[in-house]
């Protein structure tokens, strides 16, 4: 790899890692526009909701907490009139606590690629729109109840914890898409694609 290269991911990552909304959907622009960088930006998007906070009060604090701990440093940041400021019940959900080997391995178990899985941890898909066998599937995995998943991934479409205080605006629900425009947004495999399809209600 060269110097220039480097350079290229160097700057891609630094603007995403700077963009207002950081989320799945941006992902995908980015993953569209430089797939030479696939991994790179990927293994950002998942570091952005799991780099632990500098600020801890207990060294006792286990790795999965590194996204609510994040979380509640950068929402110590905002103005109490910011509407990220407000608790939210993102923290609910099981895929924000997964650390980046965790993260690979879901998806691995999934049968899925990490940006479609980032979809989900992002809730940007419509939940309901979900097939109820894939939410079985990835409730057992997350060692939880499908109710409570659906909860989780009903919430609000969220943008990463550590940019949110960056943006001008919340995400609306109206941003959400369904289960058919993940799959192809995703840039799964064919196999894979066919292989959700078939968990379809």
């Amino acid at each position: 790899m060269n110097t220039k290269h480097q350079a290229s991911q160097s700057s891609v990552l630094h603007a995403f890692s700077v963009e207002a909304n950081p989320n799945a959907n941006t992902l995908v622009r980015y993953l569209k526009r430089y797939p030479q960088f696939r991994e790179a930006l990927i293994d950002l998007s998942i570091e952005l909701f799991t780099a632990p906070s500098f600020n801890e009060q207990s060294t006792e604090l286990v790795p999965s907490d590194n996204a609510k701990r994040a979380w509640s440093k950068f929402q110590s940041m905002l103005k109490s009139e910011d509407p990220a400021s407000a608790t939210h019940s993102l923290m609910d959900n099981p895929l924000l606590s997964l650390n980046k080997q965790r993260f690979r391995d879901l998806a691995e178990a999934l049968n899925v690629n990490r940006l479609f899985l980032s979809m989900l941890r992002d809730n940007a898909i419509q939940v309901a729109t979900i097939p109820r066998q894939f939410l079985a599937l990835l409730a057992k995995l997350l060692g939880i109840s499908v109710e409570e998943l659906r909860r989780a991934l009903d919430a609000p479409f969220t943008i990463a914890s550590g940019q949110r205080y960056k943006a001008s605006s919340k995400p609306s629900a109206g941003d959400k898409i369904t289960f058919e425009e993940a799959l192809v947004q995703s840039q799964l495999s064919d196999a894979q694609q066919s292989a959700l399809r078939e968990m379809k209600d």
